[in-house]
């Protein structure tokens, strides 16, 4: 009987363990990188437009004199 359940056990693991592999569970585990690479290529995209501009106001002139028109 004990060991009938250990078997019936260890097959609803072994479901769970096949049915957990596949493309979706990698899937989710790259949105965390996903959304940081995002935020830090975000970072670098405005830090570049404040070291060529001098502000992040994009209603100013631009007075960065190696800018030309």
């Amino acid at each position: 009987m004990i060991g009938e359940r250990d078997l019936a056990q260890e097959q609803r693991e072994a479901a769970a363990r096949d049915k957990a592999d596949g493309w979706v569970s990698v899937f989710v585990q790259w949105i965390p990188s996903m959304l940081l690479s995002v935020v830090m290529l975000g970072a670098l995209m405005f830090g570049m437009y404040y070291i060529e501009h001098g502000t992040l106001d994009i209603t100013q002139p631009i007075v960065n004199q190696y800018i030309t028109q």
